[in-house]
C-alpha cells in the first residue's frame, strides 16, 4: 500500500477557522467542509508545504505557528487507489491577502470555532478539531 504524507493546517483568524467545502461529488468525502492540506515531499518543509498549498488554492499568506500531532487513515486516494495517509496536524495564522477560489473549492468561510459543530466535516478535519478542543 502507497503512503500518502500530508501536512494538515488550521488556519485561523481571530477567533475564526478557514473552511472550504468540496463541489458536489468530489470524493472521497462528498459535499463536505474540510481544513488545508498539503502534500509533504522530501525537498520542501511541513512549513513550505502548507504555506504554499494555501497560498495556490486561496491566495492568502499564512505562517505555521504551532506543530501539534499526528494521525492516520486509510481511504481511496483521488486516483482511486487505497492508500495509508498521514496528517501532520499544524495551527497556521493568516498573515492577510484576498480569498479566491480555485477549481477544487466551492466555498470558503472564515467559520466562528464556536459555530464549526453546524458544519458537515470531513472526518479526519473533525477529529483534529475535537483534538485541539474546537468542537
Amino acid at each position: 500500500m502507497k503512503t500518502k504524507v500530508l501536512v494538515i493546517g488550521v488556519i485561523k483568524k481571530g477567533n475564526s477557522i478557514l473552511m472550504r467545502k468540496k463541489p458536489d461529488g468530489s470524493l472521497p468525502y462528498k459535499e463536505t467542509w474540510y481544513l488545508f492540506g498539503g502534500e509533504l515531499f522530501p525537498e520542501i518543509s511541513p512549513e513550505l508545504a502548507i504555506a504554499k498549498e494555501v497560498k495556490n488554492n486561496v491566495g492568502i499568506d499564512i505562517k505555521l505557528v504551532d506543530k501539534l500531532s499526528w494521525d492516520t487513515e486509510v481511504k481511496h486516494d483521488i486516483d482511486g487507489e487505497e492508500k495509508l495517509f498521514i496528517y501532520l496536524d499544524t495551527v497556521c495564522e493568516s498573515l492577510g491577502g484576498d480569498l479566491i477560489l480555485s477549481d477544487d473549492i466551492e466555498k470558503l468561510e472564515w467559520v466562528p470555532i464556536n459555530k464549526l459543530s453546524e458544519y458537515d466535516i470531513v472526518p479526519p478535519s473533525k477529529k483534529l478539531l475535537q483534538k485541539i478542543g474546537y468542537l
